[in-house]
């Protein structure tokens, strides 16, 4: 066992860019890719992260200071630091729980598929450490190692379902066949998302629209219709959110022209090295399907990945970057919060990524779903700081300084609280894990054709995508 965990270490250790392109190789060669085609695919799932990576890297280095100027400007006193979601992975993979729910996870998704329990095979192992955290949190509170294990499965089968239900929509509107979206934070937006997406059909306001029905008005170019052309173009957007940052933040000429210009070309750079990414992973979603047809003929299965892969869609880019001030005015004002939002703020459209593939790209839908969604972001990742802390402590890592708690936006998330809360249940917080396990799955069953059938309704009246 400790071998296995040793080379489940080391590969996590290489980096996502390194290991995720070698896996990509590997499985589109599993599915029947040719040697040289699964080889350029895989590296081109590499060049993307790489890119992701360094637009991450401009982002942060290009917003972080700004945002920092901003906490100071709004004197947002907060006691848990957002160190961002790099840390979080390092401390959810830092003990042997982590290490041995890896191995755990996989087998169950191995069974689960076998048995017809999911279509979902998530390849996304880098992100398992959204369910190692889960796993952790409840080892910590209840000092049982099996009943953290049990938890951070139910995290997992909770993200396999909502991949099931979500991926002829997520397909749908990310353009790639074949692939669903389990991400231990993304999937848990999900359940949110669709609830209120049902109380959006009752208000006119946010009725969906065909695309098309934009461009035919053009005798309608009243102030509202300048308006939405300039907040609809990334550029523009990025201009304004820029100067905006920079005004706030109490910068001169040079400093906000700086920001501006740089939040501009962030706007454009993220749909550019995503759709790399996308690019390499078309080849190998084609052949999984080739090969699901071939050998699974009764099945439709998906190739699980990580939410990076929506992060391009202007609907989502656009709203994120919206979201970044509604987070720090957020934190100043929401009553119990404690979370100091930092090191994640400049990647909110990860945050939101889910709304625009629940709201069928709805920008009004997912606007107002996003500022719904952030003050639970901000309330959950406030509860998770203390067990953060100690589990960081745990794992030799001093995140923050003394006196402080660490926490980050990413911890902001209901599949993390609602298993931890269930197995603080004395007695019987095992057996109810192990009932929201059943009723997930079958409950999702249930779901894939309901929304299989308003899909299919949707795409005959709309088209794929509304506004």
């Amino acid at each position: 066992m400790q071998v296995v965990m040793d080379i489940i270490s080391y590969i996590v250790d290489l980096g996502s860019y390194i290991f995720v392109p070698m896996l990509m190789c590997l499985i589109g060669m599993l599915f029947g890719l040719k040697f040289s085609k699964a080889v350029k695919a895989g590296a081109t799932v590499g060049i993307g992260l790489v890119g992701v990576s360094i637009v991450s890297t401009l982002t942060s280095n290009s917003l972080g200071p700004v945002i920092n100027e901003m906490v100071d400007v709004l004197n947002l006193n907060l006691t848990a630091i957002d160190v961002g979601g790099s840390p979080a992975a390092a401390v959810g993979f830092g003990g042997l729980i982590g290490a041995t729910l890896i191995v755990i996870i996989v087998v169950v998704n191995i069974i689960m598929v076998a048995l017809k329990l999911t279509n979902t095979v998530n390849v996304d192992i880098y992100n398992f450490w959204y369910f190692a955290i889960t796993a952790g949190f409840v080892n910590l509170v209840t000092g049982n190692f099996w009943l953290g294990i049990l938890a951070g499965v139910t995290h997992a089968i909770l993200g396999l379902k909502v991949a099931d239900v979500m991926a002829h929509r997520t397909q749908q509107i990310i353009g790639i066949e074949a692939i669903a979206i389990p991400h231990g934070f993304a999937a848990a937006s999900a359940p949110l998302f669709l609830l209120l997406d049902k109380i959006y059909d009752h208000i006119p306001f946010l009725a969906h629209k065909k695309i098309e029905d934009d461009y035919q008005e053009n005798e309608k170019k009243g102030i509202g219709h300048y308006i939405g052309a300039i907040f609809g173009e990334r550029i523009y957007l990025g201009l304004i959110m820029g100067m905006f940052f920079g005004i706030v933040a109490g910068y001169d000429f040079k400093g906000i022209a700086d920001v501006t210009i740089k939040t501009a070309a962030l706007m454009e750079l993220f749909p550019t090295v995503v759709k790399m990414m996308v690019n390499g992973l078309i080849p190998i979603s084609n052949q999984a399907k080739k090969f699901f047809t071939k050998h699974f003929a009764d099945r439709e299965l998906y190739i699980g990945l990580d939410s990076a892969v929506s992060i391009g869609h202007p609907v989502t880019i656009a709203v994120g970057f919206l979201m970044i001030p509604v987070f720090m005015l957020l934190a100043a004002i929401l009553p119990g919060n404690t979370t100091l939002p930092l090191g994640e703020v400049p990647f909110a459209a990860f945050y939101v990524c889910f709304a625009t593939i629940v709201h069928r790209a709805n920008k009004r839908r997912t606007i107002v779903s996003s500022l719904i969604f952030i003050p639970i972001v901000l309330w959950v990742s406030s509860w998770a700081a203390p067990m953060f802390t100690q589990l960081a402590a745990d794992a030799g890592m001093e995140l923050v300084a003394e006196g402080m708690q660490a926490t980050t936006m990413a911890l902001g998330n209901l599949f993390i609280l609602i298993p931890t809360l269930l197995a603080e249940i004395p007695v019987v917080g095992a057996i109810v894990l192990v009932v929201v396990d059943i009723v997930a799955i079958f409950g999702g069953k249930y779901l894939e054709k309901y929304y299989a059938k308003e899909d299919a309704a949707f795409e005959e009246t709309i088209g794929i995508e509304s506004l």
